[in-house]
């Protein structure tokens, strides 16, 4: 199988030997390289690719999180964590008459269905893979039987994972209000905390294990406006998330998060939203 490589400035960084493909570049990347695996599902069946992500870049700006598009200019959460060196993606996409779907696999881990379309839909279709800084990626036809294409809940201990604010004194308006907290992909002793109520926001979240101290980075929103009682309350989060001092967690079950001055909420752990697949036809 061959790789053919989308025509840009940044052509020049992509290097191909058989199914590997590599991205090597100085310096940050203007746009991302697209190379498509020439390994055509040109009719109805059962197609599985595996990815091997063998390097991944990790300077500053490469490994930042960010936000989804629909297509709609309206920003979407993440289907999955983020990729990182040394982890595998399986694609499985199944074509029928009637309907495209395409499932998506993790280290193993089923993310459920992405994709649902109906008819019509163009073949033949390939798998792609997008460089926005230096990587290296193997993939190949696979064999290998897939388990449950159920997405699988997220296990997560310590303050990892989602939670929903069950009490907070001083602001009960914003009681319900829902965050998630996951390990930075690659700086030690380093979290990003996300919080939603009109944008979504989101922050670094530092623990020092030796003094057993927190420490909370600037407040990122995607800044939409919306209702002003809803607006009020995404300042009030906004501003608690930005002064974070103290977290820790009791029985696995309960969050709890002091800031410097004192104010403590309380959030209770619950289960991980799952995203809903694609439906619209993204051909037409």
């Amino acid at each position: 199988m061959s790789w053919i490589v989308e025509q840009s400035d940044n052509t020049s960084a992509v290097h191909v030997n058989g199914n590997t493909i590599t991205c090597t570049k100085d310096g940050y990347y203007d746009s991302p390289i697209n190379i498509m695996y020439n390994d055509p599902a040109d009719h109805n069946g059962q197609y599985f690719w595996e990815l091997k992500f063998i390097e991944s870049a990790t300077e500053g700006g490469s490994s930042a999180v960010g936000n989804l598009s629909d297509g709609s200019g309206l920003l979407v959460q993440s289907f999955g964590n983020q990729i990182k060196q040394g982890d595998k993606v399986h694609i499985l996409l199944e074509l029928t008459d009637s309907d495209m779907k395409m499932y998506l696999f993790h280290n193993e881990r089923s993310l459920g269905l992405a994709f649902h379309v109906q008819s019509p839909y163009p073949k033949p279709l390939y798998p792609v893979v997008s460089f926005s800084g230096n990587g290296k990626v193997t993939i190949t036809r696979s064999d290998q039987k897939h388990g449950s294409l159920e997405r699988a809940s997220s296990q997560y201990n310590s303050v990892e994972g989602k939670w929903k604010v069950l009490d907070f004194p001083q602001h009960p308006e914003c009681i319900g209000c829902e965050f998630k907290v996951q390990r930075h992909e690659h700086i030690e002793n380093m979290y990003v905390l996300f919080a939603n109520v009109v944008n979504m926001l989101h922050c670094n979240l530092e623990h020092n294990p030796t003094t057993n101290e927190w420490k909370s980075a600037d407040v990122v929103s995607t800044l939409m406006a919306g209702p002003s009682e809803l607006m009020k309350e995404e300042q009030v989060i906004s501003n608690f998330l930005s002064e974070i001092q103290n977290v820790h967690v009791e029985d696995q079950q309960i969050l709890i998060m002091r800031s410097k001055n004192g104010v403590e909420i309380k959030l209770e752990r619950c289960t991980e939203w799952a995203p809903s697949p694609v439906t619209e036809n993204i051909f037409t």
